[in-house]
């Protein structure tokens, strides 16, 4: 049976990949996403938001893998005697944990913002582009346009006749 710090250990190591995960995950989505905005004049207030959120989630993914290397360190710094252990002290107070385990805590979260920022910055743009939808007159009909890009109709509720 596994003991206390292996199973801690598979925990970080999955909190890694799924800190990897999201990340990457949704850099490559936006990335697929990019080449259809990017052939809308209209759409270059997303594609900008997409490019900005896409470099969101590479400084995450950068985080993650910081936060790995110093997860590691802090395993190191535990791995020695309590007494030899660098002692870490913040505004005058002695911290229980080693500087580089706060550190790596702190890359750990700062990854996880860098995802739910990319996210939004994306999420604001779009709903900014839905938000500017009006009807424009075409002679016996309307329909929605999105800063000049006409809507493809909604065909969800067909008339039976």
């Amino acid at each position: 049976m596994a003991d206390g710090r292996e199973i801690r250990a598979v925990i970080d190591t999955e909190t890694v990949r799924g800190l990897l995960l999201i990340n990457g995950g949704g850099a490559v989505a936006l990335l697929a996403f990019l080449p259809w905005v990017l052939q809308k004049p209209e759409l270059t207030g997303l594609a900008r938001a997409i490019i900005w959120s896409v470099f969101t989630f590479q400084a995450g993914l950068v985080f993650a893998v910081v936060h790995n290397r110093f997860r590691r360190l802090c395993s190191m710094e535990y791995a020695r005697k309590p007494e030899n252990r660098k002692k870490c002290t913040l505004f005058g107070r002695e911290l229980k944990e080693p500087c580089v385990c706060h550190w790596s805590t702190g890359f750990m979260w700062a990854s996880i913002v860098a995802f739910l920022l990319a996210g939004i910055i994306v999420l604001v743009a779009g709903l900014s582009i839905v938000g500017t939808e009006t009807k424009v007159s075409t002679g016996a009909s309307s329909q929605p346009t999105t800063q000049g890009y006409i809507m493809p109709p909604n065909n969800s509720q067909k008339r039976t006749e």
